[in-house]
């Protein structure tokens, strides 16, 4: 004789539900639905240059407005800065020092550029970018102006090639 269950309350049939798309959302290895990305800085005493020693991990990023970067290690003399000339106009700036983690959210689309102030001299820059923001064209003189050492420059230069080719 089978056995007869009682079908499920509202609440149990929307918890299944819920749980369901949860699952399906998420790939295999993806983080929770909400959860920042991460971006590191990195020493590496093993590269073979200064400007490969020093560098956030990833240097580019993509997101949705609203979403939000996680910024581990700033450490030691390692500190993440916004770049003025490279934010949107009204966003509040970031200065992140001495912290093991401090999260962003990013509200609006745009190009937000960050840099270390002790190590950007080696290129340690890296470049967020929000929504739709439109061609990075415009930011390339703004670069060129801005107060930076060469490095520093033509690491925002590779990065906004790479913005264009994706």
């Amino acid at each position: 004789m089978p056995l007869l269950k009682s079908p499920p309350t509202r609440r149990q049939a929307l918890k299944t539900a819920v749980s369901v798309l949860c699952c399906s959302c998420l790939g295999p290895g993806s983080a929770s639905a909400g959860q920042p990305k991460t971006v590191d800085q990195i020493t590496d005493p093993g590269a073979t240059a200064a400007n490969n020693m020093f560098r956030f991990e990833p240097d580019f990023v993509t997101l949705s407005a609203g979403n939000a970067l996680s910024f581990l290690n700033s450490r030691s003399d390692h500190t993440v800065h916004s770049v003025s000339e490279l934010w949107p106009e009204g966003e509040p700036l970031v200065e992140i020092a001495h912290k093991k983690e401090v999260t962003v959210r990013f509200a609006r689309d745009g190009f937000y550029g960050f840099r270390c102030k002790r190590h950007g001299q080696y290129g340690m820059v890296m470049l967020v970018v929000v929504g739709n923001p439109g061609s990075a064209d415009r930011l390339r003189p703004i670069v060129q102006e801005m107060k930076a050492k060469p490095k520093e420059r033509a690491r925002f230069a590779e990065l906004f090639d790479r913005y264009e080719q994706s």
